[in-house]
Parts: C-alpha cells; sequence; structure tokens
C-alpha cells in the first residue's frame, strides 16, 4: 500500500476552523450544496460544481473538483495530513473514511487523531516548503511522506537521506538502477555526470 501525505488548508468558506479542528479532532472542507458526496465519482464531482449554484468552469472548476475529490476519494485512513497556518505547521493522522455533516456549511468531513502541536514553517526541508505554494485547499504531498511522518512524530529528518531511486535504460535489455539524493545540488549531479563519463572499460 503505498505511503501518502497530504496538503490541507483549515480554511472552509474561507473561514478559519483550525482551533474547532483540534478540539474535536476532526478536518473539513466546504461546497456545502453538492449534498453528500459518498459513491460519487471524480467526474460526478466535476459536474456537480459545473452546474448549479456554483457554476465554476475553466481553472475555477478545475482546482475544485480536484480539492473535493482528494478529500472525498483519494484520502484514506492512516494517511499524514500537513494544515498551515501562516508560519504555523500542524499535522494530524487522518482517523475515518469520508463523512457528511448536513447541519454545517463544511459539511464533507474526516476524522483525525494525533493533532500536532505546531511547528514552523521554516523547520520544513525548502522542497516541501516549496510544495505548499500550492494555491489549493487540498494537493498531494506524498513525495514528501518521510519528512511529514517524521517531524509528525517528533523525529529529526535529514533531507539528505532521502533517496530517489533512478532508474536508466544504458542499452537494450539493460537498464542501470541507482539512488540519488532527493535534494542533489546542481554541482553534485555535475560531478556524478563526470564520474560516470570516467567509467569505461574499453576504447571505443
Amino acid at each position: 500500500m503505498s505511503k501518502q501525505a497530504w496538503l490541507l488548508r483549515p480554511y472552509p468558506n474561507e473561514i478559519k476552523r483550525l482551533d474547532e479542528f483540534k478540539s474535536n479532532h476532526f478536518v473539513a472542507i466546504g461546497w456545502p450544496n453538492t449534498g453528500n458526496l459518498s459513491g460519487k465519482s471524480r467526474e460526478d464531482i466535476k459536474s456537480l460544481l459545473s452546474g448549479e449554484p456554483y457554476n465554476y468552469n475553466g481553472l475555477t472548476l478545475g482546482n475544485a473538483y480536484a480539492t473535493v475529490d482528494i478529500f472525498v476519494n483519494r484520502m484514506k485512513e492512516g494517511d499524514y495530513l500537513l494544515i498551515p497556518d501562516g508560519d504555523d505547521i500542524y499535522f494530524a493522522v487522518i482517523d475515518s473514511g469520508y463523512l457528511f455533516d448536513p447541519s454545517v456549511d463544511y459539511p464533507h468531513q474526516r476524522q483525525v487523531k494525533n493533532f500536532t502541536a505546531s511547528h514552523l514553517r521554516s523547520e520544513l526541508s525548502k522542497q516541501l516548503r516549496s510544495s505548499l505554494k500550492v494555491h489549493r485547499t487540498t494537493a498531494d504531498l506524498s513525495k514528501h511522506y518521510d519528512e511529514i511522518k517524521a517531524i509528525a512524530e517528533g523525529r529529526p529528518f535529514d533531507s539528505c537521506a532521502a533517496d530517489v531511486a533512478v532508474s536508466y535504460p544504458l542499452r537494450p535489455n539493460y537498464v542501470v538502477n541507482f539512488t540519488i539524493p532527493q535534494n542533489i545540488t546542481k554541482i553534485e549531479a555535475k560531478r556524478l555526470s563526470m564520474y560516470l563519463e570516467s567509467l569505461f572499460f574499453q576504447n571505443d
């Protein structure tokens, strides 16, 4: 099973609900006029948001239905959430499937557990901070899963230890596999290229 982590901004309907989320161990998004989205596909959600009363189209529609689809269909129990509030960053673990509460204007909900005390944005790696620049309520942060899990559990995280597996088809039926640090620099990449260029055992 893949390891997943998600961005969730705590402002359903542009109202800050962070304190309520922390106190009652849940998270939520807005769009109350869609009704219960249990069993609704990505295309179903797109159709609902393009119709009354939202009438979204273009980029607005794309961002909205992608956001709602992540929350309803793609998140799962055990996934990590990163919840930013200005310079403060919180973490939690999803503890339920999708829930619908029609009594409030942020009806699409999930229970969470292990809501952490705040961390400073500056404590995050440069790569993770960059990923938080996305202007959506939800986004996939799974490529930062190891860092998010470590910080959420109160463990130190060395971004250099996060390796990326690389496969290169050198010849037909021959693939070279190696790992590089996730935060490899341009200078390091050039050094690696020079090293690989030196590896030959016969004349051309």
